[in-house]
């Protein structure tokens, strides 16, 4: 998925997708599947409440899709930005977007501003964040008392549960989600 803004325009969610501005539909199938992807890999309790909030919705998978996509971004990318994309290089990027119901919403640190959750072990995640801070295979192996193979077989397991091609992707991923502090 390549670089995408979303935007409100009359109360309708808009993107902007290689130079064309259109309204999102539920015949978007392509953007919606991604960001309904990236929920079910990073965000799972976002993706859970999303389900709940549209239940009624379900029936016709093609709008329930669409409904907590739409939500979603709503919540996290309605701003408009020229500076920054909201999916870029296939990662989400998330906005302080302005609503009158923070820090009253049941869903903020849910669905708004989501939390960042990797389903690895603490031991992985360990490995995970002090690789995501530049050091090598070899220092964290020093660092936590461990074998370089152990090291690296958490650094492929961890990679594989996050969907990632590369183990380096992990340095990315980590930045740009802010979870580094998830294993300290």
């Amino acid at each position: 998925m390549e670089a995408i803004e979303f935007y409100l325009w009359e109360g309708e969610v808009c993107y902007r997708f290689e130079g064309q501005e259109r309204k999102l539909q539920p015949r978007d199938r392509e953007i919606i599947e991604f960001i309904l992807d990236s929920l079910e890999k990073y965000f799972p309790d976002a993706l859970a409440a999303l389900n709940e909030e549209c239940m009624q919705s379900s029936p016709n998978k093609r709008y329930y899709d669409y409904r907590r996509v739409s939500l979603f971004i709503r919540c996290n990318f309605a701003e408009h930005d020229t500076l920054n994309y909201d999916i870029q290089c296939g990662v989400l990027h998330f906005e302080d977007v302005k609503c009158p119901l923070r820090g009253i919403c049941k869903h903020e640190g849910i669905i708004c501003k989501p939390r960042f959750s990797m389903q690895v072990t603490k031991e992985e995640g360990k490995v995970a964040v002090l690789y995501s801070r530049g050091l090598t295979a070899s220092e964290i192996a020093g660092v936590l008392r461990k074998s370089i193979k152990t090291v690296k077989n958490q650094l492929e397991s961890v990679r594989k549960r996050l969907h990632l091609d590369r183990t380096r992707d992990l340095i990315k991923i980590f930045s740009i989600y802010n979870s580094f502090t998830l294993w300290e």
